[in-house]
Formats: structure tokens, sequence, C-alpha cells
């Protein structure tokens, strides 16, 4: 071990990690620390610094997690305990001892398995992925948690995902915000929200900072949220219902604007409904310019692009874009494209064509403008559709 690190300076601290399902802490992240002069430091640094070897690093880790284990074997509650794992560890100790530390450490202080959430952490990996998805099973197969830390900021690559099968998927809205990828963010976010529905995994969303990341958590559908808004890293487990009232008052408020926000939609869809004559008849490409131009004085501002397809997917009028100085401008190029590769198309075209009545779409990011956006869609005679694309 690294000669300016010594036991009795090392703590582990804990960072409340909390459910919006109960809006009580049901976990803490054990984060290291070093005590110096009673005051604590990060130990980013240490584990950071490639001049130590990795054995120095390992050897401070267990001593850490077995100081955090054991402090969850005393306390009372049910509070689960996340505990970060580097892949090439877990990999190599394994194939070296077949033993793995953590397991024994959980045995050896009478710590229910249950409360155990592995953290495979987000590093790059060299080793044989269905041998460490074997290895993460070991800990699965003792009742443990598994949850892939850093979910697209780097190596947490879409294989391992795959192969591990995590129970939570953990983002980190800090690492989003600061990568290139910053102006989408709230996409990927959704993208992540989506992955997580189906692979059955829990979403867990840390580094909320401010309560517009807590809204964007709650509009994402996280089930979990960690960051300084509600708590840093602290020395003792804190009460399960610190966070409790601040967290109900931020759902409800949330709630109201999003049922505010659904009902001024509802009122576009129903005017829109009322805009659009559905008995129309088209047979050309000419019929369908012709309708569209009969709808632009009357769409809502915030509706930006219309157009007319077919029940396969062609589309069958120019596209209308409203630009911002020059109005409204025809585009007949996209005369003749298929939108069918969509995979909305078909069930919706289904849905409408039985119910004979308008929907408006999930909000996306849209490719040319990269702006949140939703379209409202409406059968138009027997076989085809209208499409009106508005900015959220």
């Amino acid at each position: 071990m690294n000669p300016l690190l010594e036991e009795r300076e090392l703590k582990p601290y804990y960072q409340p990690i909390l459910s919006l399902q109960t809006q009580k802490i049901i976990g803490y992240e054990a984060l290291g620390r070093r005590i110096q002069d009673g005051k604590p430091y990060s130990l980013g640094s240490f584990f950071h610094d490639p001049t130590i070897n990795d054995e120095s690093h390992l050897q401070v880790d267990r001593m850490l997690r077995e100081k955090a284990i054991s402090n969850l074997a005393r306390s009372k509650g049910e509070a689960l305990l996340f505990l970060n794992l580097k892949p090439s560890w877990i990999y190599r100790k394994y194939r070296e001892t077949g033993v793995l530390q953590t397991l024994q450490l959980v045995e050896k202080y009478g710590l229910d398995p249950s409360r155990v959430v592995i953290e495979i952490t987000e590093e790059e990996f060299h080793g044989k992925l269905d041998e460490l998805s074997a290895i993460v099973d070991v800990y699965r197969q003792k009742g443990c948690l598994i949850a892939i830390d850093d979910i697209g900021s780097g190596y947490s690559n879409y294989d391992r995902i795959a192969s591990i099968k995590p129970n939570i998927l953990k983002i980190d809205l800090k690492l989003l915000k600061k990568s290139s990828l910053h102006d989408g963010y709230k996409a990927l976010l959704n993208s992540f929200s989506i992955l997580s529905a189906q692979m059955g995994s829990s979403l867990l969303i840390e580094g909320v900072e401010t309560k517009q990341d807590l809204c964007h958590s709650l509009k994402t559908g996280a089930r979990y949220v960690q960051g300084f808004l509600f708590s840093e890293a602290k020395a003792e487990f804190q009460h399960v219902e610190n966070y409790s009232p601040m967290l109900k008052e931020e759902i409800r408020i949330y709630t109201e604007n999003e049922v505010t926000r659904y009902r001024d939609l509802f009122a576009v869809q129903e005017s829109l409904n009322i805009l659009v004559d559905s008995e129309v008849l088209i047979s050309s490409a000419e019929d369908a310019d012709a309708m569209i131009g009969s709808l632009l004085c009357d769409v809502n501002e915030n509706v930006v692009r219309i157009y007319i397809c077919r029940e396969d997917g062609s589309q069958v009028s120019s596209n209308y874009t409203r630009h911002v100085e020059e109005g409204w401008q025809r585009d007949a190029q996209f005369q003749g494209s298929n939108w069918i590769w969509r995979p909305y198309f078909i069930p919706n075209m289904l849905r409408m064509s039985k119910q004979r009545d308008g929907m408006l779409s999930q909000e996306y990011m849209d490719l040319d403008t990269s702006r949140l956006m939703q379209t409202f869609s409406c059968p138009v005679g027997d076989s085809h559709y209208i499409f009106l694309d508005l900015y959220v």
C-alpha cells in the first residue's frame, strides 16, 4: 500500500440514494475518504494516480469496503449498500483465487447479501466478457443486486450491459452535461429510459444537483436519484425520511405542471381534429398539397411542418415547412419518400384507421432542428393520413 495512506486515516462516507416511488432513502453509495486533521478528503486522486500500482489501489479499496460493510451490518434499517468495483479487479482476482472477497466480507459480518449492490464501474476492460458475466452471476446467485455505473459516458458499452443484465442502470447527469453531446442529453436520458424498461432494469440518475435536474429525472422515468440536491456523502447514515418533504413537494409541483401541459396538448389535438376534414378525398399530389394549403392560415404557431402520406408509408404531398422570416415554404422533393421504417408508423396507422380519430405522438428530438417536437396525425379519406409536426 502507498506509505502515505494508513488504515486509521481511511473512512467510508455514504451518499444517500432516494426512491422516487417512496420518497425515502433506500440506500447509500460508499465513497472513500482520507481523514487528516479531522477533515475528510476525497481519494479520487489516489485511485487515479498512474504511479501507484494496481495492488495498492485494490488494498485500500478492500479496507474501505470492509469498513462500509461492517458499519451497515451494525446499523438499523434495511438500506442498500452500493459498492463500486472495477471489472478488471473482479475478473483478475477471481481467476487467480476463485474467491470474491466482498462475498466473504458480507458473510463475515452477517450482512444479508440482498442489501448489497455490486456497482460495476466505468473503465476499459480487456478480458473476456462472457467470463466477467459468469463471475458477476456468482454475486447475483448469492442474492446481491447488480448495477452498471456511468452508462453512456465511456467504456460501459451496450455489449457489457446486455451480457451482465444489471438490475440497475446508473447514469451520471453531470457527465452527460459535460460531454460533447450536451445539447442532446435529454434525448440520451430518454433513450436510456427505454433501454432500462426493455431490459427490466431500474434507472438511477446521479449527479442531481438542481430541482430542474430532478424534474428531468422524473420525466425520464427514473426510479432512484442521487446528488447534491439532497446530500453530499457523509460519515454517518441518515434518517430514512430526511428528504421526504422536499421530494413530495417537488413531485407535487411536477405533477401539476405535467397535467397542465398535457391538458394544453389535448386542447391542441382537439383543435386540430376540428380543423382537419377527414372526409376529404385525395387522389393525387395536387389534391394533397391543396388540402395542406387550405390549413396554413389556421394552424397554431407551434406547427412547423405538414405533409400527407398513404397508409403504406409513401409521402404523397410536398413538405410544407414554416420558416421564421419567409413563412410557409413548399418543398416538393419529399414527394415519394417512404416513412414505413419508423417503428411507430404501422401501429399508429392501424390505430387511426380503426378509431378514425387523430393522435399525438410522444416527444422526440427533431433531426433537423435538434428541438423537442411532437407529431399530430389524423386520417384523411380512406387511405391517407396528414401529419403536423409541432414544437413542444
